[in-house]
């Protein structure tokens, strides 16, 4: 299986995504998703508001990020 890897800006909520992980910064998330293709997408900054707004639209996928204060709200976000 070959693997390809390609930066972005943003979530593209059209394609289906195994998992999703972030690192959580004070303003801003890093992030990493692997779509259910076997495709690695980076992004380098990608603001809280604008990952919310991505994550609703999405179908249900699994988020990872390290546990620390603000994962608690952060989860709450997602799962709604």
């Amino acid at each position: 299986m070959s693997v390809s890897k390609i930066l972005a800006k943003t979530i593209d909520p059209d394609l289906e995504y195994e998992v999703i992980g972030i690192d959580l910064a004070k303003n801003c998330v890093s992030a990493v998703l692997l779509t259910t293709d076997g495709e690695v997408i980076g992004i380098d900054r990608l603001d809280y508001p604008e990952l919310e707004k991505s994550a609703q639209e999405l179908s249900p996928t699994i988020f990872a990020m390290e546990p620390c204060t603000e994962m608690n709200y952060l989860v709450q976000k997602l799962e709604a």
